[in-house]
């Protein structure tokens, strides 16, 4: 039985919400194309970044975020699909899908292009 006064936050997605993960405000360094930017938010499925310019709906990009992990800077490349294009105070907020990439085994990655590994463990 629920205590008095005692609330659990549940969030409700609205008709008009069609995003299938949850956006963490992030704002990252992002190349698009080449062009240098920050990102505004990101998920697992796609990202916004600010632009100097509008991209047309459809669009493909390569966009490549920049992480640090344990001190170093890694390259995270990506392909997106424009699906929004809106103008802002800055130029245009962009709103990418990202899209499937193919699988390549760490075997076949040579020893500078392998993915950092995470020195986070699962307590049993």
């Amino acid at each position: 039985m629920a205590q008095p006064g005692l609330t659990i936050p549940v969030p409700l997605r609205t008709r008009d919400e069609r995003r299938q993960a949850e956006r963490f405000h992030a704002a990252m360094p992002v190349s698009i194309d080449g062009q240098e930017g920050t990102t505004q938010d990101l998920s697992t499925t796609g990202l916004s970044f600010h632009a100097e310019h509008a991209y047309e709906p459809g669009a493909r990009i390569e966009v490549v975020i920049e992480y640090l992990l344990d001190g170093h800077q890694y390259p995270l490349r990506c392909e997106a699909e424009v699906v929004r294009s809106v103008p802002d105070a800055a130029g245009f907020t962009v709103g990418a899908r990202l899209l499937p990439t193919a699988e390549i085994p760490a075997a076949a990655l040579g020893e500078d292009e392998a993915a950092p590994r995470s020195h986070l463990r699962s307590v049993d």
